[in-house]
């Protein structure tokens, strides 16, 4: 978990904060970086300042978290070891008509997949994992509906039959769908969860491996086409309960 989401979860830090910046007093450049980003986004510091007690209500909550992810997606840009990275994220997403809010929101989803994607500690940051996952997005900014269409083709015909190219068929389109409804983003568990809910689990035993096998596979195929990095998918093959991970 980056340190400024751990740090900014807490309501009290939060609060103490934006008082301080109210108050005119000196700010550490974290604070600064919270404070810039509650500016930009007045909705949520007012919800974050007008909570009453420790209890926070679910929009409070949710605006605590856009907060804190949105001010690490802002100091990773100066992380001499995302730096980099982050700018080439930013500049694809950019170049495929993506505004500044959305960009930033892109960029915060991942930091949030690396503090809560996986059940994994998450007392420490990895950045190696972060600058991977920044490192796929020229890919999938630039990934049109054709090329998605495309991909599926190119995979379903690697089946040795016509049932097996229909079945696999079957699991890319659901995984895309699962993934990709709203454009090309970074798979991450909550799609694999929800394409083992609806499509695996509840098949037979016969079924259940053969579209896990598939799914497999499938990752496979997009990790060659540089839309997945080998950590995420080693991770995701895990998830899967893959033994070769």
């Amino acid at each position: 978990m980056h340190p400024l989401i751990a740090r900014f979860l807490s309501l009290e830090a939060a609060r103490e904060t934006l008082q301080k910046e109210k108050a005119g007093e000196p700010l550490t450049p974290e604070e600064q970086l919270f404070t810039a980003t509650a500016a930009a986004h007045p909705q949520q510091r007012a919800e974050v300042l007008g909570v009453s007690g420790r209890k926070l209500a679910s929009d409070a909550q949710a605006s605590l978290v856009l907060l804190a992810a949105h001010s690490a997606a802002r100091a990773i840009a100066q992380d001499p070891r995302l730096a980099e990275a982050t700018a080439k994220a930013r500049e694809a997403l950019a170049s495929e008509g993506a505004s500044e809010e959305e960009t930033e929101a892109f960029v915060a989803s991942i930091l949030l997949e690396e503090a809560f994607g996986y059940e994994e500690e998450v007392d420490t940051f990895d950045a190696d994992y972060v600058a991977e996952a920044l490192g796929e997005v020229p890919a999938l900014a630039a990934l049109t509906r054709e090329g998605v269409d495309a991909l599926l083709l190119k995979f379903a015909q690697r089946g040795a039959s016509e049932a097996e190219r229909t079945a696999r068929s079957h699991i890319a389109r659901c995984l895309f769908d699962i993934a990709w409804s709203e454009g090309p983003a970074p798979i991450n568990p909550e799609h694999m969860d929800t394409l083992v809910e609806s499509e695996i689990a509840d098949a037979s035993e016969e079924l259940q491996e053969a579209r896990l096998r598939a799914t497999v596979e499938l990752l496979q195929l997009l990790a060659q086409q540089g839309l997945i990095g080998p950590l995420r998918l080693t991770r995701l093959r895990a998830q899967l309960g893959d033994e070769d991970a």
